[in-house]
């Protein structure tokens, strides 16, 4: 028996091999300004996400907003340091990080620290880098408004002069952040940030 092949169907076939292959290797950033990196390069390094964002969604993530603001880098020790921030807002816009990662849909800002955690200034054209970034975040944060002052009758102490603003709800703690310290060994300790 002879076999007959239908090469109508080739270029739908083809077609279709692309678009798979396409899907399985991601699709790429929008925007060539920030960089994609991947951190979940360990099991560690994917459960220390995975419960980062996990205790960020229970607790400060509302409405489908929530990103993570991770800074990186070598403590006085030379060890690899993570400090990890829940981030709801685009306050990241005033420094923007030239790294980003995704895990499991979520966006994590890589940002670059000194030896005490302290962000290092953004190098390059920042309205670009933030153009690229809102692409990357989309909705995920919220616009945070203009600094306003508003009418307040309280004075402040000793001077007896007017005091510009009212009173600010200022909530305690961490925020929600923690430190984390990995070893050469590949072990890690987590400690919440001072």
């Amino acid at each position: 028996m002879k076999q007959v092949i239908n090469w109508g169907y080739l270029p739908l076939g083809l077609a279709f091999l692309s678009l798979n292959t396409f899907a399985q290797s991601g699709y790429p950033p929008p925007c060539e300004e920030a960089k994609l990196v991947k951190l979940d390069t360990d099991p560690n390094r994917r459960q220390i996400l995975f419960n980062f964002i996990g205790e960020c969604e229970r607790n400060q993530w509302k409405n489908d907003k929530g990103i993570v603001l991770l800074r990186e880098y070598q403590n006085e020790q030379g060890r690899t340091c993570w400090l990890l921030l829940p981030g709801i807002d685009d306050s990241y816009r005033d420094n923007p990080p030239s790294r980003f990662a995704s895990f499991n849909g979520d966006i994590i800002l890589v940002f670059e620290a000194d030896s005490r955690g302290n962000l290092k200034p953004a190098e390059g054209d920042k309205d670009l880098l933030n153009q690229c970034l809102e692409q990357i975040i989309g909705d995920r944060v919220y616009t945070r408004p203009t600094i306003k002052t508003r009418w307040t009758d309280n004075v402040m102490p000793f001077t007896n002069r007017k005091m510009k603003r009212g009173a600010s709800r200022i909530s305690g703690g961490n925020g929600g952040s923690v430190l984390v310290i990995f070893n050469a060994d590949g072990s890690y300790q987590k400690v919440l940030p001072i």
